[in-house]
C-alpha cells in the first residue's frame, strides 16, 4: 500500500491498489459452478461493510466447497449467529481464505469438530488447529455450502484475508472470474448545508434530488435552478448491477468533481473489521433509518476514521460563493470499470432564509462535543458517552414518559434512534423498592416506538441497574418472569423414532432471550445444533444412540434464569 499526503487548504489521501499487486491464478474457485454473486465486497450492510463475496449456490444447500489453494485449517468456528459454520484456511503466500454459512464440513474436519463439541459439551465452539494438524490441498473438498448463522438464504460467503492483520481484501483482486459489463444505477443526489448560514434555495435543510436516466447517463429530475451560498456536502445514492442477475450490489469507486477539480474519491479494496461501524458515518444515517435506503456522503464527518478515501479535498466540503456557477459531477463505477455519470449545475446566490428548525418542545437540550466524554444526569437516569462514540457534535435531547404497561417505571427517551453511535454508551437507571426476586428478573429494555421492546440485560449495583448499548432510543426497566417456551416438533412420550434421523425442538423466549440450553439422552449430554434465526434445535442420531428405549430431556434458560424443561421417553 502506498500513502501520499499533500497539505494546503485541503487534505488529499491516496491508497494505491492494482490487481497486479496480488497473486493471479494462485487461487482456484471455491465452487465448481459458475460464480454468480448475491453480494460483493465492500457492500454497505447494517453496521458493517461486507467482507467478501456472497456466491450463489443455485438456491440450494449442499454445493461442494473446495480449498482454493494448498494450506492448513487454522480456525474453525461453529456458532448459531454471524458466520454460522465457518472455516479458515491459511496459505503459504500470506493469505487466509474464509468459507462461511456452511451446512457441514468434510468428514476429516467434521470429526475433529464433533469430538470437540462432545468434549466441551457445547454446540458453539471455536478451534485453532496447529499448522500441521489439518492440511488441505488445492481443490480438496473441505465443506458443503449452507444457510447457517445469520445467512438470509443458501449461499457461500467467501473471503480472502491478510493472515497477519486479518484485514479482508476484495477477492476480485486475485483474478476470480465474475462476468460484469453492466453499469450502476444512480438513484438520487443529496445536498447538505454544513453550517447555519448555508442555504439551499432559501432553506437551511438538506435537499434531496431524484435522478433519471439509464445506461450510465443520468441527470437530476429537477426543472428549477439550485441556488447555494455557503459550505456544503454532497451525497449520492447508487447501486451496481451484474450480468444476468436481479440483485443490487455495492459500488467499488465514487468520484466527485467541482468543475475540473476532483475533490472526492473513495474506493473499497480492503478494511479492518474494527472500522466497520464507521459505515454509519459514511451514510446519511437518519435517511437510512427512515427509508431503508443508503445515501453515501462525499464528505467526512469529524469523527469518521475510515481509510479508503483516495482523494479528500477539504474533507469533501464544497464552498459556493456569490456569483459562482459551478458544475458538480459524479462518476460511480464497479470493479470492472463500468461507469455511470451525473452532472448538475449549482449557482452561487444569496436567498432569504426560511426557518425550518423543528421545536424540541419540553425536551431538555445540551450540546455534546463529538471529541469529548459526555455525561448526562437527570432524575433517576445516568447516561455516559465515552469520547469517540459520536461522529459529530450533537444537540442532545431528552424526555421522560410516564410508566408504560410493559415496564415497571418510566421510559427515558435518550435522544433519538436516528443518530448513530460508534461504540457503547452506559445507561444507569435507579429503581427503588424492588424485592430480591424482582431484581433477579428485572432487565433494562429498549424501544423505538414505545410499543415494541427489546431486552438489553443489565447488572444491579444497589438500586441502580446498568447496561452498555450502542443505540439511542427509549429505555426502561421490565420484569421477565416468563420462562422460555419449549415446543417439541417430532418427539413425544412413547414416540417411535426408529425411522427418524433427528429430534427437532423449537425454543423461544419473550424478553430476555435464550441464554443456555442442555439436552441429554439417558442422562448424557447430546449435541443439538442451534438454528437461532428459526428458533430451532436439531439432534442428529448417530452411533451413540443404540436400539432400545431412551429418555430425552432438554432444559432451556433465559437471560434472567427462568428455566423450562421438557422430557419424553422414546424408542429407537
Amino acid at each position: 500500500m502506498k500513502y501520499f499526503l499533500s497539505i494546503s487548504f485541503s487534505f488529499v489521501f491516496s491508497f494505491a491498489y492494482s490487481q497486479s499487486s496480488f497473486p493471479q491464478n494462485y487461487f482456484r474457485s471455491p465452487l465448481d459452478i459458475p460464480l454468480y454473486l448475491s453480494g460483493n465486497f465492500g457492500e454497505l450492510r447494517n453496521n458493517h461493510f461486507h467482507a467478501g463475496l456472497d456466491i450463489k449456490t443455485q438456491g440450494t444447500i449442499g454445493a461442494k466447497v473446495y480449498a482454493v489453494a494448498d494450506g492448513y485449517v487454522s480456525r474453525i468456528r461453529v456458532s448459531p449467529y454471524g458466520y454460522g459454520n465457518a472455516l479458515y484456511i491459511s496459505h503459504p503466500n500470506g493469505y487466509t481464505s474464509v468459507y462461511a454459512h456452511l451446512e457441514k464440513y468434510s468428514d476429516k474436519i467434521a470429526t475433529v469438530v464433533k469430538n470437540t463439541q462432545y468434549r466441551e459439551e457445547s454446540f458453539d465452539v471455536q478451534l485453532f488447529p496447529g499448522a500441521n494438524q489439518i492440511n488441505v490441498k488445492k481443490g480438496e473438498l473441505v465443506a458443503y455450502s449452507g444457510n447457517t448463522g445469520g445467512s438470509a438464504g443458501p449461499h457461500l460467503h467467501f473471503e480472502i484475508r491478510d493472515t497477519k492483520t486479518e484485514h479482508p481484501y476484495n477477492p476480485l483482486l486475485f483474478g476470480f472470474d465474475v462476468k460484469d459489463n453492466r453499469k450502476a444505477e444512480i438513484k438520487s443526489v443529496k445536498i447538505y448545508p454544513l453550517n447555519d448560514t448555508s442555504l439551499i434555495n432559501g432553506s437551511n435543510q438538506p435537499k434531496h434530488f431524484t435522478a433519471v436516466g439509464s445506461n450510465g447517463n443520468y441527470r437530476l429530475n429537477s426543472s428549477y435552478p439550485i441556488l447555494l451560498n455557503g459550505i456544503y456536502g454532497f451525497g449520492i445514492e447508487s447501486i451496481d448491477r451484474m450480468n444476468g442477475q436481479h440483485n443490487s450490489y455495492g459500488l467499488h469507486n465514487i468520484k466527485l468533481w467541482k468543475d475540473s477539480s476532483l475533490i472526492f474519491e473513495q474506493e473499497i479494496n480492503e478494511f479492518a473489521f474494527r472500522e466497520g461501524r464507521y459505515l454509519n458515518a459514511l451514510i446519511d444515517y437518519p435517511y437510512y433509518i427512515q427509508r431503508r435506503r443508503r445515501i453515501q456522503r462525499s464528505y467526512r464527518l469529524p469523527g469518521n476514521r475510515l481509510r479508503f478515501y483516495k482523494t479528500l479535498v477539504n474533507n469533501g466540503k464544497v464552498v459556493i460563493t456569490e456569483g459562482e456557477k459551478v458544475e458538480m459531477r459524479y462518476e460511480v463505477s464497479d470493479f470492472e470499470g463500468n461507469t455511470s455519470r451525473i452532472a448538475f449545475t449549482v449557482t452561487g446566490k444569496s436567498t432569504r432564509s426560511q426557518s425550518t428548525q423543528a421545536s424540541v418542545g419540553a425536551q431538555k437540550v445540551r450540546l455534546f462535543p463529538y471529541n469529548e466524554k459526555n455525561t448526562f444526569i437527570q432524575e433517576d437516569l445516568l447516561v455516559v458517552l465515552p469520547k469517540g462514540v459520536l461522529y459529530e457534535d450533537l444537540l442532545f435531547a431528552y424526555r421522560k414518559d410516564d410508566k408504560n404497561p410493559k415496564t415497571i417505571g418510566p421510559i427515558y427517551w435518550i435522544h433519538d434512534h436516528y443518530t448513530p453511535l460508534h461504540s457503547y454508551m452506559t445507561i444507569s437507571i435507579k429503581q427503588r423498592g424492588l424485592s430480591l426476586k424482582e431484581k433477579s428478573q428485572a432487565i433494562i429494555v429498549s424501544t423505538t416506538n414505545g410499543s415494541n421492546f427489546y431486552g438489553e440485560g443489565g447488572k444491579w449495583n444497589g438500586d441502580n441497574i446498568s447496561v452498555k448499548t450502542r443505540s439511542f432510543g427509549g429505555y426502561g426497566i421490565a420484569i421477565d418472569s416468563i420462562p422460555p417456551k419449549i415446543t417439541p416438533i417430532n418427539i413425544y412420550p412413547g414416540a417411535d423414532m426408529s425411522n427418524k434421523w433427528s429430534i427437532s425442538i423449537k425454543i423461544t423466549d419473550n424478553l430476555s432471550h435464550i441464554d443456555t440450553y442442555r439436552a441429554e439422552i439417558n442422562g448424557k449430554w447430546i449435541l443439538m445444533e442451534y438454528d437461532a434465526k428459526n428458533d430451532m434445535l436439531y439432534h442428529y442420531f448417530d452411533e451413540r444412540t443404540k436400539t432400545g428405549t431412551h429418555h430425552f430431556k432438554i432444559t432451556v434458560s433465559d437471560g434472567v434464569g427462568n428455566t423450562s424443561t421438557y422430557e419424553a421417553s422414546f424408542k429407537r
